[in-house]
């Protein structure tokens, strides 16, 4: 049995395959720690892990400039900002915690951008296992980041693919390397370059917790990197579905549910026009509408019939009983609405988006607009067509079969247990 750390810091999208890794280390016999932020601290006791408290909170950082973020034109904008007020600030403070939850552990796995893990698995000299959500982690020749939020074709030459990585990559650098090799001379550490890409990868596993049925692995790749498939865990323990819910998706009208991230219930008006255009468009396709995560705030007051709003519900319990799925593109909705093939409509705001947005047209399962483009007659549109063209549910239903073979859980476990067994420097 060996003593793991798991630390994860961001959304629940970022925490859900955190605690699905948790429950199977767990299982096989693991002693697991989660070292995470305040805001999901209590519910990961309330599964019964041991938990420490780590600094920063990514929605106080963030709130103020959630609308810079969700009217950014690129990737790149937005990630910027989430450096520059997220990640950075609390840094010193992370590395100073981390350690201290480190203390005794064999090992500690941690999330891409958790920038503070591997200055403190260096600091005391244990191994690490980087945990990534998403393929733009990783550079690749075949590999479009999508900097320009634009209707590319399919494929992209290599030589297009190298250039945009090699912008995308600058442009990170500028924003962390320097202030990331501070901090780390602080420590006594030597400097690292990409801090937000290849160079905060581990050389001993970096594990892309992503389904080869959405992205099959580029052949460039580092040797290093592991795709083991999607790993899912979205219920609480202590969630039980409201009556008034069940009725509503049960009834025989078809249902399409609209759900921006978790972010959106703090962030009170920024998604104010993404939901309202939602809403509008489902009436037009005669479907009814599933509003998840939205403050009252973005809502008509009172709410017209046909439209049933909760602030929280599980989607794997939510999107079998549904026709279509309205969402941002963020890596774990995408991953959920694949796992019961439901085909998507993605809306994207920013980051890593983007990539998933355009994964779901180039795969057949789905359409997406940028916002700035996205009206009601549009999103009617597409919905339309998802709802009554075969080929969108065919298609997404044929990925959720491959899916289903898959156990990412277990894969990573081995992987990880590998790592024990055989540490490298």
């Amino acid at each position: 049995m060996a003593r793991i750390v798991l630390s994860t810091i961001g959304v629940r999208g970022d925490l859900n395959p955190f605690l699905s890794l948790g429950f199977g280390l767990r299982a096989r016999g693991h002693d697991v720690l989660f070292a995470i932020e305040e805001d999901f601290c209590q519910e990961v006791k309330e599964e019964g892990f041991a938990v420490y408290r780590l600094p920063g909170d990514v929605k106080e950082s963030l709130m103020p400039h959630f609308h810079q973020l969700v009217r950014g034109f690129t990737p790149l904008a937005s990630l910027q900002i989430i450096v520059k007020k997220w990640i950075l600030p609390s840094l010193h403070a992370k590395i100073q915690e981390l350690q201290r939850a480190c203390t005794g552990a064999d090992l500690l796995v941690a999330r891409a951008a958790h920038l503070a893990a591997p200055i403190v698995a260096e600091l005391i000299g244990i191994p690490w296992v980087h945990i990534t959500m998403t393929p733009l982690n990783i550079p690749s020749a075949y590999v479009n980041p999508y900097l320009l939020p634009l209707s590319w074709p399919s494929e992209l030459p290599p030589f297009a693919n190298r250039s945009a990585w090699a912008i995308l990559q600058a442009a990170l650098r500028h924003v962390t390397d320097n202030q990331i090799n501070r901090v780390r001379a602080e420590y006594g550490l030597a400097p690292v370059r990409d801090v937000m890409g290849v160079g905060n990868h581990s050389h001993t596993l970096t594990a892309l917790v992503v389904s080869p049925a959405f992205l099959l692995p580029p052949p460039d790749w580092p040797s290093y990197v592991r795709m083991t498939g999607f790993c899912f865990w979205d219920t609480p323990s202590t969630w039980r579905e409201p009556a008034e819910l069940t009725s509503f998706l049960n009834s025989a009208e078809p249902v399409i549910v609209v759900s921006f991230g978790s972010m959106a219930p703090f962030v009170k008006d920024a998604f104010t026009r993404l939901y309202n255009t939602s809403i509008a468009a489902i009436r037009r396709t005669g479907a009814r509408t599933l509003v998840i995560g939205a403050t009252p705030q973005t809502l008509p007051d009172p709410l017209p019939e046909g439209i049933f709003a909760v602030p929280f519900a599980p989607f794997s319990q939510v999107y079998p009983r549904c026709a279509a799925v309205i969402h941002h593109g963020g890596p774990y909705t995408v991953a959920e609405a694949l796992r019961v093939g439901v085909p998507s409509f993605v809306v994207p705001w920013g980051i890593d988006q983007f990539f998933t947005a355009a994964q779901v047209k180039r795969l057949g399962i789905g359409e997406w607009r940028q916002q700035r483009f996205y009206t009601v007659a549009s999103g009617a549109r597409i919905l339309h067509s998802l709802m009554h063209e075969p080929r969108y549910k065919r298609r997404a239903q044929a990925i959720a079969a491959q899916i289903a073979k898959e156990d990412g859980v277990t894969t990573l476990c081995e992987a990880i247990e590998a790592v024990l067994h055989h540490p490298k420097k």
